[in-house]
């Protein structure tokens, strides 16, 4: 975690909690590590703060991650800068007008997997967290839950996306 931990020292003294939260959620507590890195790369990339997500990419190839759970974790992060827009606007929106339309998006990088189908829906619950989209949380958790997985799991996965995305907002402020 040599490169987090060095952005981490970043952090202005307001955002100390951050320090020691990150410290902890990376270290894996529920998750594997795999599912932890995984976790936080596609969370740092759907958050879009370039510095973090290079750390993030580092310390996951360091910690082990293959080329296919860095690209799920990528996949994930990139449909659902897509879906989450989507699937938020029909929850809001909740009417019959739009939520009887097809989706016609497509979406088959989420059946395309390059790891296998739950670690792809677990690295897919941090950014549909952090976008608040409570019909693709929903679904994700469900997925993640069906491939044998808890809510300690989803709970983990959504604390990972909430940190990384507080030290985004304090690393802001440097």
């Amino acid at each position: 975690m040599e490169k987090t931990s060095a952005l981490l020292e970043r952090l202005p003294e307001e955002a100390i909690d951050l320090n020691v939260n990150a410290q902890r959620v990376l270290g894996g507590e529920s998750l594997n590590t795999i599912q932890t890195w995984g976790s936080a790369l596609a969370s740092a990339y759907f958050i879009r703060y370039p510095e973090l997500t290079a750390a993030i990419l580092a310390d996951a190839k360091a910690a082990g991650l293959s080329a296919a759970h860095l690209s799920d974790a990528k996949g994930a992060a990139a449909v659902m800068g897509m879906n989450t827009v989507y699937f938020r606007f029909r929850h809001i929106m909740h009417t019959d007008a739009y939520t009887q339309k097809a989706f016609n998006l497509r979406m088959t990088r989420m059946k395309q997997v390059a790891t296998d189908q739950t670690h792809f829906e677990l690295y897919s619950i941090g950014p549909a967290a952090l976008a608040g989209c409570e019909l693709c949380l929903k679904a994700h958790e469900a997925a993640v839950k069906k491939g044998g997985l808890n809510e300690d799991n989803v709970h983990d996965a959504v604390r990972i996306a909430s940190v990384l995305n507080g030290v985004a907002v304090a690393l802001e402020m440097v």
